[in-house]
């Protein structure tokens, strides 16, 4: 079991890490829809249900605080998404780690995702974590609506939401 003692106000707490199961499939499911619109997740064009992607889930007394879902194709992983419900706490850090080494022991060559241009807090997040900004896709989110409409036009900053920003982590 992979678990992280983090102290907080005097209290110990427990954050576990562990893979998605069946169980926990209609719960993640109402978080996708509230966090992202829905459970559809467009990636270069590729339209991924989130409540059916394998992932793991950190949780804090059996409550879920922070999801990853990814997809391994051939000998790459897509990361298709990141959640943490509470910031600054490392949730989203042993997520990914726990997905890096899910990649690394199925033989995968990289580590990618996609994120949007006006993700600034993302870009930054990845990139302390040693992933480069690979490619970017311009206007790649006008063609992403097309498949998954509830993509805002603008975040909640104004930022308007025009490209996807692909980075990656290679391990060969």
């Amino acid at each position: 079991m992979n678990t992280h003692s983090i102290l907080s106000k005097g209290e110990v707490e427990m954050i576990q890490i562990k893979e998605i199961t069946d169980n926990q499939k209609e719960e993640i499911k109402n978080l996708m829809i509230k966090n992202w619109g829905s459970t559809k997740m467009v990636s270069r064009g590729i339209i991924h249900d989130l409540s059916q992607l394998p992932g793991y889930v950190a949780a804090e007394r059996d409550e879920i605080q922070g999801i990853i879902t990814y997809h391994i194709y051939q000998d790459e992983c897509e990361i298709v998404s990141l959640d943490s419900f509470q910031e600054n706490r490392g949730i989203g850090s042993r997520l990914l780690d726990a997905v890096i080494e899910k990649a690394k022991r199925t033989g995968c060559g990289r580590v990618w995702l996609i994120t949007t241009n006006d993700n600034l807090h993302a870009m930054g997040f990845y990139q302390k974590r040693h992933f480069s900004m690979k490619a970017l896709h311009l206007n790649a989110v006008n063609d992403a609506r097309k498949l998954k409409p509830e993509i805002p036009l603008y975040s909640e900053e104004g930022i308007p939401i025009m490209h996807e920003i692909e980075f990656e982590r290679l391990f060969i």
